[in-house]
């Protein structure tokens, strides 16, 4: 008897959980359609249920906050982090609800409190560097963005901010690298277009040639202090950069190939990979190893000159065919072992 009765104990909770899951489901499918009124409803049902499932909660704030109803929105998140176990989206979409409900600082909290819940989430300094870019503090965003980056360093949009800020800054250095990091992370999207123009833009914009042969670059206005006696952007990438120009007439496309991969030689023959270890040098070693780094340095700038690109790519459709099946099997590799954040090196 006892053990029948445990048996339909058994049944019983495995019939729940699959009315929960089936509710839960169909919930969805009414939020996607903008159903907002019935997938609260099911939702509700499935509650009643099971009410331990936080993922029932999380989906009924998100039906409020996409039907514009921020206050019980606000109610039902109030509710959700209140229970054990939740996962870093539960934080990001409450602080995207105060923050669209303008209660940014209360926002800023939110984050804050799931970062000490999810130390590891990049979506989450994600959000906190937005807030702060919003108000156009920017220090403090790329701050947020780096943090970001070392805490999940294949968490891609992190890379995408702080390389725009740093290419419209004094350090464009920083933006150049966490740029092409971006563009190896997310390799074809509105964002990535854009990164690959504003690479090729910042080199059109921070290298000068002069009819006399003469040259100069500019990514970065740091100058040696005592406490940073050889900071990286003016005493190891401008340097380089200016031995991989010489010889130069003018910057395209096809000329930045050249240089870079000039670049990329004279940085490991002076060692400066063992000094200031980077993935993504790494990674270009890798490329050109591999017979590819032409390729892949058009496909990187592309976007700053499609007309010259296409020219490139008709007279190399086989190297740029090859380089395409390579590339995708053989994606740059980031883990926290590797991982490039520029307080690493900035000395």
């Amino acid at each position: 008897m006892i053990a029948w009765l445990f048996c339909c104990n058994i049944s019983l909770a495995q019939n729940t959980n699959e009315i929960v899951v089936l509710k839960i489901k169909e919930a969805k499918e009414m939020i996607d359609a903008q159903k907002f009124n019935e997938g609260i409803r099911l939702l509700q049902e499935a509650r009643k249920a099971d009410p331990t499932n936080y993922k029932i909660l999380e989906q009924m704030g998100l039906a409020y906050y996409l039907k514009k109803d921020f206050n019980n929105a606000i109610l039902v998140f109030n509710q959700l982090i209140k229970m054990p176990n939740i996962d870093s989206d539960c934080y990001e979409l409450f602080g995207n609800v105060l923050d669209d409900n303008n209660q940014t600082e209360k926002a800023l909290e939110i984050y804050s409190l799931g970062l000490k819940k999810n130390p590891q989430s990049g979506s989450l300094y994600y959000q906190i560097g937005n807030i702060y870019l919003s108000k156009k503090k920017y220090n403090e965003a790329v701050s947020a963005y780096e943090n970001g980056i070392s805490a999940e360093p294949t968490f891609a949009m992190n890379y995408f901010r702080a390389a725009k800020l740093y290419c419209y800054s004094n350090e464009e250095v920083w933006g150049m690298i966490y740029g092409e990091i971006f563009l190896n992370l997310i390799r074809n999207s509105k964002h990535a277009a854009e990164i690959s123009k504003l690479l090729y833009d910042t080199y059109q914009s921070e290298i000068k040639l002069t009819s006399d042969s003469t040259l100069t670059v500019s990514f970065s206005k740091e100058r040696p202090t005592p406490s940073t006696p050889n900071p990286y952007g003016t005493s190891v990438y401008e340097p380089t950069l200016e031995q991989a120009l010489k010889g130069t007439k003018y910057i395209d496309i096809n000329s930045l190939d050249k240089v870079r991969t000039k670049f990329l030689d004279i940085y490991f023959k002076n060692d400066y990979d063992k000094q200031y270890p980077n993935v993504l040098f790494e990674y270009q070693l890798k490329v050109k190893q591999a017979g590819h780094l032409e390729a892949y340095n058009h496909w990187l700038l592309f976007k700053g000159n499609e007309t010259t690109f296409a020219i490139w790519q008709a007279k190399n459709k086989e190297k740029w065919e090859n380089f395409i099946e390579w590339y995708k099997n053989n994606p740059i590799q980031i883990d926290d072992r590797n991982k490039f954040v520029r307080k690493k090196i900035a000395k």
